[in-house]
């Protein structure tokens, strides 16, 4: 079944797909009051799609399995931790359709400034709390539903925390309903901020969607070295930017024959050692123990062997 649908980021980073063909006049940024699991928020619309449910519970599923097989029997410990385990459970509602209430009015807007303000408040008094509880725990942020049903305080810690006593102090000084949420570290980082390996800002807070799942299989792709140092972001954590073009790696190398596979290269038997899917060039190891780049259109098949003649 084909739906048009809307995607609305609210609370800053989240993004979900609504229904919308109950609202009249809808455009792109244009301000809604919408329904998601948490409760009543304040989000703003920045596209509109076509979806196939249908065939987006397929990919998805399929997604899911491909990832699964992350081929993780040759690389350390260490980078088998960094691995986010937790990912599943998190995009389970990935493709979920909310509801939108109606168009905000100008009171909605006006209460999401006064709730900006109190958040702000209520961070610092929640800050003070933990202390006084003498809780490990970092607190990272504190979010008003727009209907003040709730009050959010997200937060990490490296241990469960007993945070009731806290919660119950909480609930009687606000008078409202209490949600102490324990986040990761990825999180953590979107919330904080900074710059990659590579100078920009992070991923995280340029794409501002949920996480994907990383894999160890999506460096190796893209022939990576396997180095925590390297693959790592601020998090700890597989760096995000490993998925932006994970696709299109996998796309170039269906044209090229796999590392290991032999050939002969001007009546020397050789064979593949790597290739750079990008400029198509082939790093092959000879008989004798040269290693040489050679194009991959000066491969050719002759008799069910890979031949290259080149002229030196």
């Amino acid at each position: 079944m084909v739906k048009n649908i809307a995607h609305i980021r609210f609370r800053d980073s989240n993004i979900g797909k609504f229904e919308h063909l109950h609202i009249k006049d809808i455009k792109i940024k244009d301000y809604c009051v919408v329904e998601t699991d948490d409760g009543i928020e304040l989000g703003n619309v920045i596209s509109f799609e076509d979806i196939d449910l249908d065939l987006l519970n397929k990919e998805e599923n399929h997604k899911i399995e491909d990832r699964e097989d992350n081929n993780l029997e040759d690389v350390s410990e260490e980078i088998k931790k960094m691995v986010d385990k937790e990912s599943h459970n998190k995009n389970k509602n990935k493709n979920k359709i909310f509801n939108i209430l109606r168009i905000a009015d100008k009171n909605d807007m006006e209460q999401f400034d006064i709730n900006k303000k109190d958040s702000i408040e209520a961070f610092k008094i929640c800050k003070e709390k933990v202390i006084n509880h003498n809780l490990d725990l970092k607190l990272i942020s504190s979010y008003y539903f727009l209907d003040r049903a709730k009050l959010l305080f997200e937060f990490i810690a490296e241990e469960r925390v007993d945070f009731r006593e806290l919660v119950k102090d909480l609930a009687s000084h606000f008078k409202i309903r209490i949600e102490l949420r324990q986040i990761g570290v990825r999180d953590e980082a979107r919330a904080i901020g900074g710059c990659g390996i590579c100078g920009r800002e992070l991923c995280c807070r340029v794409k501002r969607t949920k996480f994907e799942t990383i894999t160890i299989k999506m460096a190796k792709e893209q022939s990576m070295l396997l180095n925590t140092v390297k693959i790592s972001g601020q998090c700890g954590r597989l760096m995000c930017c490993l998925a932006h073009e994970y696709d299109a790696y996998c796309c170039l190398r269906k044209d090229l024959p796999k590392a290991g596979t032999k050939l002969v290269f001007n009546s020397v038997p050789a064979i593949i050692k790597d290739m750079n899917p990008l400029n198509k060039k082939l790093l092959i190891e000879t008989e004798d123990k040269r290693l040489i780049y050679i194009n991959l259109n000066d491969l050719k098949t002759e008799g069910g062997f890979l031949v290259a003649n080149i002229k030196t």
